[in-house]
């Protein structure tokens, strides 16, 4: 037997079912990603069973799928006129369960819930197509419903309603918004069975499928397998093409690929790397022929233009997919913690921190924090590292409570962003094509490593472990102190890693940490 979740795995990539079937014990325990998804998935499938009313089926899934698959139908067509949630069904050699069946006439509408925002157009307005997966997906399920015979009126996407703003007082009346999918999904039902055999092909091979890791290694979704497989790829060259960066640059290495057969980053010849960026894809390509780094002329006079205090900045997110506090949309993206470093004068620096755990707004306590720690009226440059993230939450911050907008405003006004001064002056062959922040530090300060901190390393596992300590009624206060402390340290190692890379593009030596923790 077959489920809706195999053939979605076969129609991501033929090996990651086999890996799945064969070799289960290759993922990954602890993937922060897995667990942000089933935490998302979890609330917002709670919040979609309100919408079926007080009466709805819900058919027991103990025992057997046959089993639970002939109760589900058993309850349907004794109760035609009420809804029913997470039914089980199964017919065709393909097991499925439909979000929720809900009565129309003399069939039922298939919703199957995602907590993925609606799609629209640019104006906001207009719907836009939705995802070929999610079509898939509900297509498996449309063709299972027929062939067991429960009669489909409309199949639909119930999904988040990401221009709502909720109200409060549990009202969650305009969180979805549905996205009629019946004409989409006809063409789609009648590969079913194409799929389907093709997947038991797969299951049923004792050899893994011969493949090679590429752009279905994460789309749709992430496969647990990358790793693993990319092991197994043959060996490509040392320095790849593709390490020309963002994608104007990703753009200038198929075109060489495909006109001139490119596949280093050290086979084209210099006037070749053309572009807006084609001085830093050559000094790209350089630093790759000579294995050193680059640091171009420039960036000490650079820095020195900045003036003092400095306030290197970095905030931490959440965005949730069913808003919990009034005013909020769905994945708004609310700041929960900053870090600030600040250096009044060269080489003496203090730190100040924020962080709610609290599961309250934390957006009003951010603000007193920040203008509490950064003088509104210093003129001091406040110093990030890929500044679209931190000016976001400033403007969302500015809109929830324009009483604090003005000085909100001069935070925004007041932020340099060290990302693209890396770019301008600096590369070496260690970042590896890419110039986050993350690749940027070892190089310039190899005694610090994210990998090295415990348990939260990155942004994702920053929002999982808040929704931990904040948000889960469960969570002892022991590891909650625990959270709290970890997500301290990564919080405050983004800020370091700032000052880090500042000394560097200063060249003006190694900074002394201060003893903040």
């Amino acid at each position: 037997m077959l489920t809706k979740s195999d053939l979605q795995s076969f129609l991501q990539c033929s090996r990651k079912l086999w890996l799945e079937r064969h070799r289960p014990e290759l993922i990954p325990v602890g993937n922060s990603s897995s667990h942000r998804r089933e935490f998302d998935g979890n609330i917002v499938g709670e919040k979609a069973r309100l919408q079926l009313g007080a009466e709805f089926i819900w058919p027991a899934s103990q025992g057997t799928r046959e089993s639970a698959a002939e109760e589900a139908k058993r309850l349907l067509d004794a109760s035609p006129d009420r809804p029913a949630a997470e039914v089980p069904m199964l017919e065709g050699g393909v097991y499925a369960r439909a979000d929720a069946l809900v009565p129309i006439g003399p069939g039922y509408a298939l919703r199957e819930t995602k907590a993925s925002s609606f799609p629209l157009k640019g104006d906001k307005v207009t719907p836009a197509s939705p995802k070929e997966h999610h079509l898939e997906d509900i297509a498996i399920q449309a063709w299972v419903m027929t062939q067991e015979g429960i009669p489909l009126a409309r199949a639909e996407l119930n999904l988040l309603n990401n221009q709502w703003r909720y109200p409060g007082g549990d009202d969650y009346g305009g969180l979805f918004r549905q996205l009629d999918v019946t004409a989409q999904i006809a063409p789609l039902m009648d590969h079913v069975p194409q799929w389907r055999d093709e997947a038991e092909g797969v299951v049923a091979a004792d050899d893994m499928p011969v493949l090679t890791t590429g752009r279905q290694c994460s789309e749709p979704y992430k496969c647990p397998f990358d790793v693993f497989c990319a092991e197994l790829d043959p060996a490509g060259p040392e320095h790849p093409i593709e390490l020309l960066p963002d994608a104007a640059g990703k753009s200038l290495a198929r075109k060489l690929k495909e006109a001139k057969g490119y596949v280093s980053i050290l086979e084209p010849a210099p006037e070749e790397l053309t572009g807006k960026q084609a001085d830093l894809y050559r000094r790209i390509q350089e630093a790759h022929r000579t294995g050193k780094g680059i640091l171009v002329p420039g960036s000490t006079e650079r820095m020195a233009e900045l003036p003092y205090p400095r306030y290197f900045f970095d905030f931490e997110g959440i965005d949730l997919p069913v808003p919990r506090w009034p005013g909020t949309r769905p994945y708004e993206q609310i700041a929960f913690q900053w870090s600030c470093h600040i250096e009044r004068v060269l080489g003496e620096f203090e730190h100040a921190e924020f962080l709610d755990l609290s599961g309250n707004d934390p957006s009003l306590a951010c603000i007193q924090r920040m203008m509490e720690t950064i003088d509104p009226d210093d003129g001091g440059p406040i110093l990030v590292y890929h500044a679209t993230y931190e000016k976001g939450r400033l403007a969302e911050l500015a809109d929830r409570h324009p009483k604090f907008a003005p000085v909100l405003q001069t935070y925004i006004d007041r932020a340099v962003d060290l990302l693209p001064l890396v770019k301008e002056f600096f590369y070496h062959p260690a970042m590896h094509g890419s110039f986050s922040i993350k690749k940027v530090l070892p190089v310039v300060a190899p005694d610090l490593d994210y990998e090295e901190l415990d348990e939260v390393q990155e942004g994702t596992g920053a929002q999982v472990a808040y929704i931990e300590a904040a948000l889960n009624p469960n969570t002892s206060p022991e590891r909650r102190a625990e959270i709290e402390q970890k997500l301290k340290t990564y919080c405050c190692q983004d800020t370091w890693a700032m000052v880090e890379v500042a000394y560097f593009l200063a060249q003006a030596g190694r900074p002394v940490r201060p003893n903040e923790m």
